[in-house]
């Protein structure tokens, strides 16, 4: 419904209060009457009885709203449903309204729910077109309004999470004042998070070309560097911002990211401690001190770190915390603490990841095996190694030797690459309960041998590499590469690995690295001797700059093929990703 021109009425609504003055004299209704006064608790009852939320009397409820500033009964109305993009004869839209009267907050509301914007600039062309056609004219104001739009609108959808909208907004600035340094470093980190890196990182240096010195530039070139891999230039980066600006904690948390996609955990909690310092007020650096310390297996730091960050929480947002250094106390054979902080995670959310692993951790060490998994099968991540390395002991506590095999061969690969201390520990009391079933199939192979039955000897190696710790795996490697020798035919592909490998080769034509490794890896989970895939797979890692997992997978298939025709460029490949490595360490 639009609404139509009634005289003095009509001229009134051109002081961009016409919502009041002109519904005054028209008559307000009562959901009117409530947004005028500011009164939310009126507004909200209302509703509840059925006002109508998009009744139109000079504009709707949410139109009055964001011509008059009220942002909270704003969201209220849109969260009960209230048309964004309503839109009167005259132009008028809730996101017009409130540019229009520079009220930017709930601009950047009304954008990020989805608000339109090429909609309310159109509309505010048109109420221009009409003030004028009345000899009023409020061309400054409403052009103004559409700046303000304009202006905010990359933000708002940044925010919001619309990447992609926010790119195109950012662009349209840059097109409009190509002199701005800050829209290249909006335009830069939009384009960051829908992984246009290239157009990223030559946001980012415009920004720095218009103005070398812009710390949030830096930041932006920093990021699209990191993602790419190209760590020492990221480092570089960031060590320019700090000069800078040597305060700036985010600068150092940056640092800490970096340092800690590279292994580096004491240089990452060096800089994430930093960061605490200068913003003490922000859980982040602090939190990301406790996580790291705890992977790195630094306890009593991750635990100090964690009493911090509860004396600064919300009792209600305190469970994951809880559950941590529950955790962790148990690592260090405080038993008590650990099941005290169990519990009040336990009171606090049940239902939490960390307070079922810790509640879990108790339970095991009390040789409560059937507690301890329930609690573990109510972990929501799949991907929880730790929880997974738990359940493994559980279950081989409990005598099933035959599903503790079965379960830890699933993660076997994903715990071997791992350097997190409190997947290590685990693992290695996993490890220990299955050794008797290493050795069976150690056993087995070695008769299977005796009798000239290589194949069959060889998935019985393959089952026993898979429970197996590091050094186990590498004499394993060893024994196989010497059975390789003799019975060369061993090495090729079974049937059902060759078929991802297949996979892999499509996906790196598609330019899918990362889901080219993961067929490798279930190739490797099939086939974990065979020479070519940790050949192929470390070719792939070291385009993605994963050089320390290249070294590794490169290292294996020497180890399985030092004769290969390709042992030459193997070792060579090494070398080159060494060197990569430590400059990425900043040696």
């Amino acid at each position: 419904m639009k609404w139509s021109r009634s005289g003095s009425v009509f001229v009134a609504l051109l002081t961009l209060t016409f919502l009041v003055v002109a519904a005054s004299a028209a008559g307000l209704t009562p959901l009117q009457k409530a947004i005028q006064k500011g009164d939310i608790k009126k507004v909200t009852e209302l509703l509840d009885k059925g006002a109508k939320i998009n009744e139109w009397n000079f504009g709707t409820p949410l139109i009055m709203a964001a011509s008059s500033g009220q942002l909270q009964i704003a969201k209220l109305l849109i969260e009960r449903g209230a048309d964004l993009n309503m839109i009167g004869q005259n132009g008028w839209t809730a996101l017009g309204c409130a540019a229009a009267e520079g009220h930017s907050d709930i601009v950047d509301l009304l954008i990020s729910k989805g608000a339109d914007v090429d909609q309310a600039i159109q509309g505010m062309k048109t109420w221009a077109e009409w003030s004028r056609s009345l000899g009023t004219n409020l061309d400054q104001k409403l052009s103004q309004g559409a700046i303000l739009i304009q202006k905010r609108a990359g933000q708002a959808y940044y925010a919001s999470g619309q990447y992609e909208k926010a790119a195109a907004a950012f662009r349209a600035q840059i097109q409009s004042d190509p002199r701005e340094p800050q829209n290249y470093v909006f335009l830069a980190f939009s384009d960051l998070a829908i992984k246009k890196y290239d157009e990223a990182q030559a946001a980012a240096e415009a920004a720095l070309k218009l103005a070398p010195d812009n710390v949030e530039a830096l930041q932006a070139l920093a990021d699209t560097l990191a993602a790419t891999g190209d760590y020492p230039g990221a480092i570089n980066s960031l060590n320019k911002a700090i000069a800078l600006d040597p305060k700036n904690p985010w600068v150092e948390m940056r640092l800490g990211n970096i340092f800690y996609n590279l292994g580096n955990y004491d240089e990452a909690i060096n800089h994430f401690r930093t960061a605490s310092e200068l913003a003490p007020d922000e859980l982040s650096p602090l939190r990301s001190v406790m996580n790291v310390a705890a992977r790195a297996g630094k306890y009593d730091e991750a635990i100090s770190a964690a009493s911090t960050l509860l004396a600064k929480l919300q009792p209600k947002d305190s469970a994951e915390v809880l559950g941590l250094r529950s955790f962790l106390y148990r690592e260090k054979g405080l038993l008590t603490e650990a099941a005290a902080d169990a519990d009040k995670a336990a009171s606090i959310d049940p239902d939490h990841d960390w307070t079922h692993l810790a509640r879990a951790a108790v339970a095991l060490d009390r040789g409560d095996n059937g507690l301890a998994l329930n609690e573990l099968s109510a972990v929501k991540d799949p991907e929880n190694l730790v929880a997974a390395v738990l359940k493994v002991v559980a279950v081989a506590r409990k005598g099933d030797l035959a599903g503790a095999e079965s379960a830890f061969s699933q993660i076997s690969r994903n715990v071997a690459s791992s350097t997190n201390a409190l997947v290590i520990r685990n693992a290695s009391l996993a490890l220990d309960l299955l050794k008797p079933v290493r050795q069976a199939h150690l056993d087995k192979a070695a008769s299977l041998v005796a009798g000239s039955h290589w194949a069959e000897a060889l998935n019985e190696y393959a089952a026993a590499f898979k429970i197996s710790n590091q050094a186990g795996r590498e004499e394993l490697l060893s024994t196989v590469s010497t059975l390789f020798k003799s019975h060369p035919e061993l090495a090729e592909l079974p049937e059902e690995a060759r078929k991802h490998s297949l996979r892999a080769e499509v996906l790196i034509q598609e330019k899918d690295l990362t889901g080219a490794v993961e067929e490798f890896n279930q190739a490797l989970g099939l086939a974990p001797f065979c020479p070519v895939l940790y050949y192929n797979q470390a070719l792939i890692l070291a385009n993605l700059r994963q050089y320390r997992q290249a070294v590794e997978q490169m290292k294996t298939f020497l180890l399985l093929a030092p004769k290969d025709q390709k042992a030459r460029e193997a070792k060579d490949l090494i070398y080159q990703w060494e060197f990569r490595l430590e400059r990425q360490a900043g040696k």
